[in-house]
């Protein structure tokens, strides 16, 4: 099954990367000195999204979904992640870095680089804190890579799977094991891979679905979450199989590429390519129409969430 909208992510990241940068080896223009954070939001859980269309990345309060910041001076913010400690994570792709705010925090505390890539998105290790991101390379064969960055370290420890071009999205379980899905070289097939906690090789997971779109990849608590377009499939792992247990159907969505899941909360941009341009909040795993929306107005082009919890 070939995936047409890989021409498009590819088109889309190797034009990010002929474009003018506004951050220089992953240090923050002027611009970002316009980031705001009001004081007593920090003290709560918040929601950090990404928007490409104004690259800044919006903070709010969570779950009551008020504004309560801008953190700006960003060169195209794809995706971002978070840590147990409340940290974010923001996939700074043109700048090829990625940079890491404090909950709550306007300026960033650490950029580690991911020099020739275009980093995608990003998921910790709760296990070990480790910071994996995945990329897409600008370059001649497009092959991009699998970053991992241990024990603080800004540079990176690189891997690649057999086969496999494009690395998409990205996903730790609560054991430290790392799923991420891409696209087959030459092929343009769906791939789904696994890195083991503590093995150095990735191995391909058999999922028993077919994928129109690759969409985010997230862990529930129990089940692996992967989407494809406005459908989330779980899955349950074994070995190298995965069976799904169930289907949900984000109701009034046009196009979700990345979400997220707390609890029994499914929060998740539409964002491009003719979307709403606003971030739904779902039930989960019931799906259906969202019980709220929020940044209407306001989002561009939304591309990512994640919510932080306050320290």
């Amino acid at each position: 099954m070939k995936i047409s909208s890989y021409v498009t992510l590819g088109a889309a990241l190797i034009l990010l990367a002929g474009c003018g940068s506004a951050l220089q080896d992953g240090v923050p223009s002027a611009a970002a000195q316009s980031s705001w954070i009001k004081a007593e939001a920090k003290s709560s859980d918040l929601l950090y999204v990404t928007d490409m269309g104004t690259n800044d990345v919006y903070v709010y309060s969570y779950p009551q979904g008020s504004l309560v910041g801008t953190l700006s001076g960003f060169d195209s913010p794809v995706r971002d992640c978070s840590d147990r400690s409340g940290n974010v994570y923001v996939t700074n792709t043109t700048a090829e870095t990625i940079l890491e705010y404090p909950h709550g925090g306007t300026k960033p505390i650490k950029t580690f680089s991911d020099k020739g890539f275009l980093p995608v998105d990003c998921s910790v290790d709760p296990t070990t804190g480790t910071l994996a991101v995945t990329n897409y390379g600008p370059s001649g064969s497009n092959t991009g890579s699998v970053a991992l960055y241990t024990n603080g370290k800004a540079k990176a420890k690189f891997y690649n799977a057999s086969g496999v071009q494009a690395y998409l999205f990205c996903a730790y379980d609560d054991s430290g094991n790392l799923y991420v899905n891409g696209l087959l070289d030459r092929s343009y097939d769906y791939v789904f891979i696994e890195l083991p906690k503590g093995a150095s090789k990735f191995e391909t997971i058999t999922l028993n679905e077919t994928f129109g779109t690759p969409g985010g990849v997230a862990w529930d608590g129990t089940y692996v979450a992967v989407g494809d377009g406005t459908t989330i499939y779980d899955f349950a792992i074994k070995g190298t199989k995965g069976t799904k247990v169930r289907t949900i159907t984000l109701g009034d969505a046009v196009n979700v590429e990345q979400f997220t899941i707390k609890g029994s909360t499914l929060i998740a941009p539409d964002g491009p390519n003719g979307a709403n341009h606003d971030v739904g909040f779902w039930n989960y795993p019931a799906g259906g129409d969202p019980t709220k929306t929020i940044g209407s107005g306001l989002l561009e082009n939304p591309s990512s969430a994640t919510v932080s919890k306050a320290p």
